[in-house]
C-alpha cells in the first residue's frame, strides 16, 4: 500500500508574493506617515504665522494708541492756541527724548536702515524699519487724592505698585502737565505718596499746584525694531525677531520676523484727516502724522513647506517672491493700520 505525505510550507512562489505584498503594504503606510508628517508641519507653521503676527501687531498698537498721551490735555500738546506753557520739565539731567515729548515729537522713525545700529547689545538687522514711540506706554492712568501744592508729595488714590523710584513720571489736568523722576514711593492706607526732591529733580515744586481732577501716569520710550537673535533654526538658517528697546534693554518678544516696513499717515494741512501715506525721512515732520501703517514678515522659524513657498509682501501685494533655494520656511505678511488717538481726537 502506497502512503501519501501531505505538503507542508511554503514554496518560493509563495514567500515572493507574500514579501511583495508585504512591502507594498509598508511602503503605504510610510506614504500616509509623511502625508501627515508633512501636512501636521505645514498646519504647525500657519498656527505659529497667525499666532506669532497677531501678537506682535498687538504690542505695538498697544503703545501707539498711547504716543503722546497726556490725560485731557493731550489734545494741546501739538496744537497751542496761545503761548502759555502747558508742560514742564523739572527733571534734572533730562534725556532729550522728554524734552522732545514736550515740543511735540512723539514718534521717532527709520527708513530702511542701511547700516546696523546697536540697540541694547542687539543688532539691528539692516533694510527694516524701526519706530521709536514715547508716552504713559506702561501704566494706567491714577487719579491723585486731592489738591496738591506744587512743593508736596504727590499721593495716588490706591496701590500703585507699577510705580517705582526712579521713574519718570506725568502729572497733568485739562491745563497743564509736568514731567519728574519719583524719588521715592511708598504706599500706607491704600494710598501711594511719591516723593520728587532735587536729588533726581531741578526742583522739588511741580511748576504749579494740582487738584482732584488730576492723573499720574508712568512716562516710557519703546522703540521696536527687527533685530538678530543669534540663534540658528534646524536647518541652519539664522533667526531674527522682533524686539522692544526701553532705552537701557532690548527684549525679545516675537521670534520667527524677518522685516517690518512703516509708513506714516500725514495731516499735512491740519484737517485731521490722512492726507498721504509716507516712510520716515528727511523733511517728514512725523508730528503731523495721524495713523501708522504696520507691515510685519512673518516666517515659520523652521521648514514647514516641502517646497520652496512664494510669498507676497509690502509695498507690492500682487508680485509673488520666491525664497532662496533649500528655504522651505513659510511667511506670510501681517498689515495694520493703527490711529494715533491723541493725534485725531
Amino acid at each position: 500500500m502506497t502512503s501519501w505525505r501531505r505538503q507542508a510550507g511554503l514554496t518560493l512562489v509563495e514567500l515572493m508574493i507574500a514579501t511583495t505584498l508585504s512591502i507594498v503594504l509598508l511602503a503605504g503606510v510610510l506614504l500616509v506617515f509623511s502625508a501627515n508628517k508633512a501636512t501636521y508641519q505645514m498646519q504647525n507653521g500657519l498656527g505659529t504665522l497667525q499666532e506669532n503676527g497677531r501678537y506682535a501687531i498687538s504690542q505695538i498698537a498697544s503703545d501707539l494708541q498711547m504716543a503722546g498721551f497726556g490725560g485731557c490735555l493731550s489734545p494741546h500738546f501739538k496744537r497751542l492756541e496761545d503761548s502759555v506753557v502747558r508742560v514742564v520739565n523739572v527733571v534734572s539731567s533730562s534725556p532729550p527724548y522728554l524734552t522732545e515729548f514736550i515740543d511735540g515729537t512723539f514718534l521717532v522713525g527709520r527708513d530702511n536702515q542701511s547700516t546696523t545700529v546697536t540697540m541694547g547689545g542687539v543688532n539691528m538687522v539692516p533694510g527694516t524699519d524701526s519706530i521709536e514711540i514715547r508716552g504713559p506706554l506702561r501704566s494706567n492712568v491714577n487719579f491723585v487724592t486731592g489738591a496738591i501744592p506744587a512743593d508736596q508729595p504727590v499721593v495716588i488714590l490706591g496701590d500703585a505698585s507699577g510705580f517705582a523710584a526712579n521713574e519718570y513720571l506725568l502729572i497733568g489736568d485739562c491745563s497743564s502737565a509736568t514731567l519728574f523722576r519719583a524719588t521715592a514711593v511708598s504706599t500706607s492706607g491704600g494710598n501711594t505718596t511719591i516723593t520728587h526732591t532735587t536729588s533726581n529733580n531741578s526742583q522739588n515744586e511741580l511748576g504749579q499746584p494740582y487738584g482732584g481732577d488730576a492723573v499720574v501716569m508712568e512716562f516710557a520710550t519703546h522703540t521696536y525694531f527687527i533685530g538678530t537673535t543669534g540663534r540658528n533654526n534646524t536647518s541652519g538658517q539664522a533667526i531674527t525677531a522682533l524686539y522692544r528697546f526701553d532705552g537701557t534693554n532690548s527684549t525679545e518678544l516675537v521670534d520667527g520676523v524677518e522685516n517690518l516696513q512703516i509708513a506714516y499717515a500725514m495731516d499735512a494741512d491740519g484737517d485731521r484727516d490722512i492726507d498721504q501715506f509716507t516712510p520716515a525721512g528727511a523733511g517728514v515732520n512725523l508730528a503731523d502724522a495721524v495713523a501708522v501703517r504696520i507691515s510685519l514678515l512673518l516666517n515659520s522659524v523652521d521648514a514647514a513647506s516641502a517646497v520652496e513657498a512664494p510669498y507676497t509682501y509690502f509695498p507690492s501685494s500682487s508680485t509673488a517672491i520666491t525664497p532662496t533655494t533649500g528655504d522651505l520656511r513659510l511667511r506670510q505678511e501681517f498689515s495694520s493700520v493703527i490711529s494715533i488717538r491723541n493725534s485725531v481726537l
